[in-house]
């Protein structure tokens, strides 16, 4: 693998941090194909990239309401295929409306996200009962909801398929979106003489859930997002020094999210972080996103009902090797944790450290990333794009070529963004270092003025 250098922006421009970390993306894309054709580790036509929680049922749908599901679903996709986003907003349910600024901010998205792309059709499924489902974006639990698969046939543009250092993703589009969950549920008009209609509360391909496909030359944009690090949320605290900085107690964990929650901080996902990066999607009022590293089962037993408590997602990066141990998540959790609008990242195989691993066999790394990313897609039926570089490393003490080359072999796996440890800490997240997310530490033997202090808005 070929070193390439860092794009070093003006200062002034984002953080030192970013400036001196900085890797030009598009320099750094080298797909890596099947003797068919096919990409490795990418979403098979099969997978599905589930934004939140689905709990299916068997119970049959009645003949009326399939019809009506399907018909939306018609209307919405049709309506996208045509670029008629005026109709597309109309029949969003009034919740995820309020997720957008307004119609003019959702428009102007949509216009973005696939605007290197021919949109050429859509296939649907067969249409089901969801007893539950959770919007990531808002955290709000629907009930007695209807689900379709919807797959949506798209082609790059000339320049992305010609393109050497194109993204995997970019160039096989098609493969992510099969199969993505349409999500519909039946509302009632308190205006007299008004029928009960459908509207759509996840758009499957067309969702900001919906997986990412990285620009070939994104443009420069920076957004405050802080990023919090998390590891142990337990009562149970080492008496070492490590073990004690890993671990934040309940009472401590829930009076940092009361802090949040009064603040007026809201958590979003790592998809909304990309959308605004890229495509000028939409970010609340004080974003936050919260990591959980390693995959602990106390993420499970602790931190996941005060998370729910308090309206939040977070996002929990797993070591796949680890899966089943002693004090980690099993597969189970893990799934039950996804359903409950979280997210799951990797962590890699083994927890090592990259930037040694990859200066020692490029081999070896690409194997920790692609095993970990096909287990967890495997297991959980979902496309994983984000990664959490274990110990920060290369981005803590390794060096500028290993820093280069993880890089290098993340994009080629179709990873579209990585959290750093903070060794190297700050806010400000970049479009320029999609793989060089930074984040906040909470030290577990912190005061919770030292944790105030630590945030931007007070």
């Amino acid at each position: 693998m070929k070193s390439r250098n860092f794009r070093i922006w003006p200062v002034g421009t984002i953080s030192i941090i970013c400036l001196l970390l900085a890797i030009p993306v598009s320099m750094v894309y080298t797909p890596t194909l099947h003797k068919d054709g096919t990409l490795h580790n990418l979403s098979s036509p099969g997978l599905a990239h589930a934004p939140a929680l689905i709990t299916g049922s068997n119970d049959p749908v009645p003949s009326e309401y399939q019809l009506a599901a399907e018909t939306t679903a018609q209307q919405y996709m049709t309506a996208l295929l045509d670029h008629h986003y005026g109709t597309m907003w109309s029949l969003l349910h009034p919740q995820v409306q309020a997720i957008w600024p307004s119609e003019t901010a959702f428009t102007t998205y949509w216009q973005n996200r696939f605007k290197d792309y021919t949109l050429q059709k859509f296939v649907q499924g067969n249409t089901h009962w969801l007893h539950r489902w959770v919007n990531p974006e808002t955290m709000i639990a629907y009930k007695q909801v209807l689900e379709l698969p919807v797959s949506l046939q798209l082609v790059p543009d000339p320049a992305i398929q010609q393109h050497s250092l194109a993204p995997p993703e970019d160039v096989h589009p098609e493969q992510l979106f099969q199969h993505l969950p349409f999500i519909v549920q039946r509302v009632t008009s308190s205006a007299k003489g008004t029928s009960p209609h459908w509207l759509v509360l996840s758009g499957g391909p067309a969702d900001l859930e919906a997986p990412i496909l990285p620009p070939l030359q994104p443009a420069f944009t920076t957004v405050q997002v802080p990023i919090l690090m998390y590891h142990h949320i337990s009562d149970i605290v080492p008496t070492t020094i490590l073990g004690s900085s890993l671990t934040v107690t309940l009472t401590a964990f829930s009076k940092q999210l009361d802090y949040l929650k009064q603040q007026g901080y809201h958590t979003i996902t790592f998809n909304q972080l990309f959308d605004a990066l890229y495509y000028g999607g939409p970010l609340p009022h004080h974003p936050i996103i919260l990591t959980f590293d390693d995959g602990y089962d106390d993420a499970f037993h602790f931190a996941l009902p005060i998370l729910q408590a308090h309206g939040y997602t977070g996002m929990f990066y797993i070591i796949t090797g680890k899966v089943g141990w002693v004090s980690y998540l099993n597969w189970q959790q893990i799934r039950n944790i996804l359903a409950e609008g979280m997210q799951i990242g990797s962590h890699t195989v083994h927890h090592v450290d990259m930037g040694s691993l990859v200066l020692y066999s490029t081999a070896l790394a690409q194997h920790e990333l692609q095993a970990s990313q096909a287990a967890l897609q495997n297991h959980l039926g979902i496309t994983i794009q984000q990664f959490c570089y274990p110990s920060g490393e290369p981005f803590h003490h390794g060096s500028l070529a290993a820093r280069q080359q993880i890089v290098a072999l993340l994009a080629s796996d179709g990873y579209v963004g990585a959290t750093t440890d903070p060794g190297i800490s700050g806010i400000v997240q970049s479009s320029q270092a999609p793989f060089v997310l930074l984040r906040i530490r909470v030290d577990g033997r912190s005061t919770q003025q030292f944790f105030i202090d630590t945030l931007p808005w007070h």
